[in-house]
C-alpha cells in the first residue's frame, strides 16, 4: 500500500501536464511545487498593471501539436486565451535592425543578410522539406546531422545563415553559444513551425496554461521535495519539513542539473545522460515605462516585437522583446514594457550581482538600440534562471536513445530537457513520454 497512486515533483508546464494526462486516466495524482505558485520557468508577475513573463512564450501554429491539444482541450482558444503576434522579428546589425528574421519575408528582404546569405536560408527551408533532410523532433539523434554543433553547421552550410539566422535567434531565444549546442534540435524547431510566422502568445501572462491546469489538480505549492529515491516496488518522497510519503511512481521534472542532488540513488545507466545534459544561465531584465518605446529603426520599417544580434556584435544583450507591441493586454494603456535579454556569453559576469547592478548595466546597453529607454524608466524586474534551457550538446545527444529506451522505473521524468529542445512544446510534449513510461512500471508492477 503506498500513500497515493503517483507523484509529481515540479508544478511546471511538464509536470502539469503530466499529472492532468494520469489523473484523467482515474489515477490518484498530487503535484508538489518548491515554489507558492505554479508555472515554474513559465510563470508571470503581476506589477501595477504590468504583466512580466518569467520566460518567453510564443506558440507557432505549426510544430506545437502537443500544446494545442491542451489549449483546445482546455478551452483557451474558445476563451479568448490568445493572441496573435502582429509584428516581426528584427536583427540588429551594424547600427541598425533588419526586420523579418526568420519569416518568408526574409527572403525578399534580406533581414540582415545578402543574397548568398538567402541562399543559403532557401538551401537549408528545401532540405528540410525532403525526407533524408528531416528531423524527428521526437528523435533528433537520428538525424543526418548526427552530433554536428550550429558553428559546425555553419561551417559546412553557410557562415551566413548561421551568423546572422540561426545564432542570434538561437543566442537570444535559447541561451545557446553555437560552438556547444547541436544543431539537430534546433533545425526540428524551425522545420515543425516553418519560421516565425503567424505566431501567437497567451494574452494574459505565459502562465495561462499553467493556471488553468493547476485549478484542476491536487497542486501542493511551497512544499520542496528534498530526496526522491525508489522504494521496493515504488518511490519513496522526503519533503523540507521532514514529512515522506510513498506513492507507486513519481515523475520528476527538475531540469536535468538538479537532478541528482535529490537522487541519492541515481542508477548509473541514467547518470551520463543526465550529467551530459547541460543547461544555459538565463537573465531577463524587465524594463516597465512610461510610454512605448522600440528599437531605433527607420521610418518605412516596420515596428518589431523582438530584436536579436548578428554574430560580432560585442553586446551584453543578446536582444529583446517589445512586450507592448507583443501584446498590448499587457501593459497598461499608453505605457510600455521592454525585456532586455543578457547573452549567455556574458551571462555569468553578472549573474550574481544585485539586481540594481543588473539594471544598470543593462540600461546602459540598451541605449545603443532603443532611445529613451532609462528616461521612459518607472520600475524593473530581474529574472535570473541558474538552469534556464536546455543547450543540447552533443554528447547528450549521443546518450538520448540510450536513455529513453532504459527499462521503466518507478522515477520517471518529464522536461523539455528529454527532447533537448528548449521550448515550452518539447515539455508538454514529454507528458506523453512520461505516462506511456509510468504505464510500463506500473503494468509490470
Amino acid at each position: 500500500m503506498t500513500d497515493i497512486d503517483i507523484a509529481v515533483i515540479g508544478a511546471g508546464i511538464a509536470g502539469l501536464t503530466t499529472a492532468y494526462r494520469l489523473a484523467g486516466e482515474g489515477h490518484r495524482v498530487e503535484v508538489f511545487e518548491a515554489a507558492d505558485e505554479p508555472g515554474g520557468r513559465m510563470r508571470s508577475a503581476r506589477v501595477d498593471g504590468y504583466t512580466i513573463d518569467c520566460g518567453a512564450e510564443t506558440i507557432a501554429p505549426n510544430g506545437y501539436p502537443a500544446t494545442w491539444e491542451f489549449i483546445r482541450e482546455l478551452g483557451l482558444e474558445r476563451d479568448g486565451a490568445l493572441h496573435r503576434i502582429q509584428h516581426p522579428v528584427g536583427l540588429w546589425r551594424e547600427g541598425r535592425t533588419h526586420p523579418w528574421v526568420g519569416h518568408p519575408k526574409s527572403l525578399l528582404s534580406g533581414a540582415g543578410m545578402s543574397w548568398r546569405g538567402r541562399l543559403q536560408l532557401v538551401r537549408m527551408m528545401a532540405a528540410g522539406g525532403r525526407r533524408s533532410g528531416r528531423v524527428d523532433p521526437d528523435r533528433p539523434e537520428d538525424s543526418p546531422h548526427g552530433e554536428l554543433t550550429l558553428a559546425g553547421y555553419g561551417a559546412r552550410h553557410g557562415g551566413e545563415l548561421v551568423d546572422r539566422c540561426l545564432g542570434p535567434v538561437a543566442s537570444a531565444a535559447f541561451g545557446w553559444r553555437p560552438e556547444r549546442s547541436a544543431v539537430a534540435p534546433l533545425l526540428a524547431i524551425m522545420q515543425g513551425t516553418r519560421g516565425i510566422y503567424h505566431w501567437q502568445t497567451y494574452r494574459d501572462g505565459q502562465d495561462t496554461m499553467a493556471r488553468a491546469l493547476a485549478e484542476r489538480l491536487k497542486v501542493h505549492l511551497s512544499r520542496p521535495v528534498t530526496r526522491v529515491e525508489r522504494d521496493g516496488r515504488g518511490a519513496r518522497l522526503a519533503f523540507a519539513d521532514g514529512t515522506e510519503l510513498t506513492a507507486r511512481a513519481a515523475v520528476l521534472t527538475l531540469p536535468s542539473p538538479e537532478v541528482a542532488s535529490v537522487r541519492p540513488d541515481l542508477p548509473e545507466e541514467e547518470r551520463a545522460f543526465l550529467e551530459a545534459s547541460t543547461f544555459s544561465s538565463m537573465i531577463r531584465v524587465a524594463v516597465m515605462l512610461d510610454r512605448p518605446l522600440e528599437p531605433r529603426r527607420s521610418g518605412s520599417q516596420p515596428r518589431l516585437y523582438a530584436f536579436v544580434m548578428a554574430a560580432g556584435e560585442d553586446s551584453l544583450l543578446s536582444g529583446g522583446t517589445v512586450e507592448h507591441n507583443k501584446c498590448s493586454h499587457r501593459v497598461p494603456a499608453g505605457r510600455g514594457l521592454v525585456t532586455l535579454l543578457v547573452s549567455p556569453r556574458r551571462a555569468r559576469e553578472v549573474y550574481d550581482l544585485p539586481d540594481d547592478q543588473v539594471l544598470e548595466r543593462a540600461l546602459d546597453e540598451s541605449e545603443r538600440f532603443i532611445d529613451g529607454l532609462r528616461a521612459a524608466y518607472v520600475g524593473h524586474r530581474v529574472i535570473r534562471w541558474r538552469h534556464g534551457l536546455p543547450e543540447a550538446p552533443p554528447a547528450a545527444l549521443a546518450l538520448r536513445k540510450a536513455f529513453v529506451s532504459r527499462a521503466a522505473q518507478p522515477v520517471e521524468y518529464a522536461g523539455d530537457w528529454l527532447y533537448l529542445r528548449p521550448s515550452s512544446e518539447a515539455a508538454v510534449a514529454s507528458s506523453a513520454l512520461a505516462v506511456e513510461r509510468v504505464h510500463a512500471w506500473l503494468a509490470g508492477n
